[in-house]
């Protein structure tokens, strides 16, 4: 029988699949498996110093979760323990390597001081396009879902900046967005190794943006993302609300498009429902093609689960397959995440077969701890806002939830009402719940309010804005 220590290579093998290569030397070639704890609830991993460990649990702390929790899917807690001093680290060195992150993490950027930014390079060399050389269009999947998203992308190649200029991708997370764009980038870059490629999310964009503003170099920034051949971002729907930047993308989009530069841009969802992106944004994003991404059919699933069957080289039946495209039918990342378990169980368990039961029971296991991930999720949004609302209107939590009918109060707590079901999700007979028990015609009546006066009055949407950027 395997012991833990031996699933270990498995979490850095799937964290190395995450995370691009610079990222993932810098940050976890020296992550180790110490022991578990408490039944197998806790794992202790080993880490240079605190500046690793700090900055793993900033920006890398659901990447390794889900690493671990496939394969160690008991723990509910990871600890860490420090294997080095700090000062064995060289600080400049190491806050470089992370201004250079093209996944920077806002709230990690907020805490570099001033002399730490003179020394970094928050733009990085032309040369660094950021593409996973995993996601190519030979290892994309094809089936009726994605068709016309991945026929698309490729004649983008052909002509690119004159056929389709943007190209809106949209969809549900992990149904390959980032993959095609991607894949866009690395057969470009194929055809012309000059081209100049650079491919981020929108808020690496955004905290760029903001550093150039701080320290002075906006005509830097400008003459970076001004001069590229192809231009790729990703989620670009959390532009929405930051007017200052979407500013300067819709001129860099201007500047760009003039001269038949290629721009391919994703969201999830299609650009009329994007709240809180400028209308010029909006009739740009629309003036190329706009292209859904959507979940993928039964018969999809299956196509897609056996290619990767193959491609891991697992030993799965046809019933077994089909179990499983039947039992995950909300994206191909979910089904991935299913195939790294199966082969977890085979190359620990090569003398004996995998059984139908062995499948179930991973299906099971699956299924509960994304259901927990995700209630864990939102609670986490729900305490943030709550904090942010009350903080932007200066009350308590309690007068919140409470009795009172105070101006003040009574507006936070139609503001969090409103919150609750427009941005998270809740029932309204649930949102009143949360509020003392109020009845459900309460909180519509909340939230048609603040809908109404977003209507007739811009601040409102400020006010919005700025409780949202406090709840980051």
């Amino acid at each position: 029988m395997p012991t833990t220590h031996n699933y270990w290579p498995l979490v850095l093998d799937n964290l190395k699949s995450q995370i691009s290569g610079s990222n993932y030397k810098a940050w976890f070639s020296r992550l180790e498996f110490v022991s578990t704890s408490n039944q197998g609830r806790k794992i202790i991993l080993g880490v240079p110093s605190l500046f690793n460990k700090n900055y793993i649990e900033n920006r890398y702390k659901g990447e390794l979760k889900d690493a671990v929790s496939k394969y160690f899917p008991q723990v509910i807690h990871i600890d860490f323990q420090i294997n080095k001093t700090e000062e064995e680290i060289t600080p400049v060195v190491a806050q470089q390597e992370i201004i250079a992150n093209l996944e920077e993490h806002p709230r990690l950027q907020a805490n570099l001081s001033i002399d730490q930014e003179k020394t970094s390079t928050y733009l990085p060399k032309k040369n660094i396009n950021n593409l996973n050389p995993r996601y190519t269009f030979e290892n994309f999947v094809v089936a009726e879902h994605n068709e016309m998203a991945a026929n698309i992308s490729k004649a983008v190649v052909d002509q690119p900046g004159v056929l389709y200029n943007p190209v809106f991708l949209y969809g549900g997370v992990g149904l390959g967005k980032t993959h095609l764009m991607q894949a866009v980038g690395q057969k470009m870059l194929e055809k012309n190794p000059s081209y100049n490629i650079k491919y981020i999310p929108s808020e690496t964009f955004l905290n760029q943006f903001q550093l150039a503003l701080r320290k002075g170099e906006m005509e830097q920034f400008k003459n970076y993302y001004r001069n590229v051949d192809l231009l790729l971002i990703d989620d670009i729907q959390f532009l929405a609300g930051k007017e200052s930047t979407q500013t300067e993308f819709f001129h860099t989009f201007n500047t760009l498009h003039q001269l038949n530069k290629q721009i391919i841009l994703s969201s999830d969802k299609q650009p009329s429902e994007i709240k809180g992106i400028e209308e010029r944004l909006l009739s740009r994003f629309n003036m190329g093609m706009v292209v859904d991404i959507a979940k993928p059919d039964l018969e999809s699933r299956i196509a897609i689960l056996n290619y990767k069957v193959e491609q891991m080289n697992l030993k799965l039946t046809s019933d077994q397959i089909y179990l499983v495209a039947s039992a995950i039918d909300t994206n191909v990342r979910e089904l991935e995440g299913v195939l790294n378990k199966i082969k977890g169980k085979m190359m620990f368990s090569p003398e004996s077969e995998f059984s139908d039961n062995d499948l179930e029971h991973i299906l099971i296991t699956h299924k509960k701890t994304n259901l927990s991930a995700h209630l864990n999720s939102r609670t986490s949004q729900t305490d943030r806002i709550f904090q942010a609302v009350c903080k932007f209107f200066s009350v308590e939590k309690k007068d919140i939830v409470g009795p009172s009918r105070q101006q003040n109060i009574a507006l936070a707590r139609q503001f969090l009402m409103w919150f609750f079901k427009h941005e998270l999700g809740y029932s309204y007979v649930s949102i009143g719940k949360m509020f003392g028990d109020r009845d459900h015609s309460t909180v519509m009546h909340a939230t048609s309010k603040i809908d109404g006066l977003r209507k007739r009055d811009f601040r409102i949407q400020e006010k919005i804005n700025l409780i949202k950027e406090l709840a980051i």
